[in-house]
């Protein structure tokens, strides 16, 4: 495996991190054996590694007649290489963060057994409250029952549309803040004074 790993490294001749090594032998090789291949050959002296920041790129040492221009010219290579997987590292750094907070939006949302719960309690809310507007609109002497419970649902239908309507908003903008807020779901609610029963 070293020898695989060195004769690689020698014909490009070029600055690698390790997951470009286990990319380019087209991951037959898996990343930890690779990594004890490079530890091993840095070990031995024929590579080796420069940090650039939380990156580390490895590099064939070169024979010691190369000229100043061109050992320059590697370690620029180097700098490049390791500025591009810095900016990869990164931009997966804020993906990770982005997927964090849609986890912790989903785990603070209400399960489809709690919403059909919720769902049943409201319909036998509603027959209630219509058993006793029937007997209040009977003992008020009012007649056309039907046309007055019709106006009414229609009104409770138009008021629940424009709520969820509402809370479907509010529920988006408060997850376009959460993706950069430092803290949770609950710390937000309380810093803002939202009422998490209300969303």
């Amino acid at each position: 495996m070293t020898d695989i790993v060195y004769k690689f490294m020698k014909v490009q001749n070029r600055p690698y991190s390790i997951n470009d090594i286990v990319c380019n032998l087209h991951n037959e090789y898996g990343k930890t054996s690779v990594q004890k291949a490079v530890d091993k050959l840095v070990a031995e002296g024929k590579v080796f590694e420069k940090v650039y920041g939380k990156q580390k790129v490895y590099c064939l040492v070169q024979d010691s007649n190369l000229d100043v221009h061109e050992l320059m010219r590697i370690d620029k290579e180097l700098q490049a290489h390791a500025n591009e997987v810095e900016s990869k590292h990164q931009e997966l750094e804020k993906e990770i963060k982005v997927q964090e907070a849609l986890l912790i939006s989903i785990k603070s949302s209400i399960t489809i057994d709690e919403a059909k719960k919720r769902r049943d309690e409201l319909k036998q809310n509603v027959m209630v409250f219509t058993n006793k507007l029937d007997e209040l609109m009977a003992s008020s002497g009012t007649e056309d029952l039907a046309e007055s419970r019709r106006k009414a649902e229609k009104a409770l239908n138009e008021y629940s549309r424009e709520y969820s309507k509402r809370k479907r908003l509010c529920t988006e903008i408060l997850d376009c803040i959460l993706e950069s807020y430092p803290g949770s779901k609950t710390e937000l609610y309380e810093e803002i004074g939202i009422e998490p029963k209300i969303l």
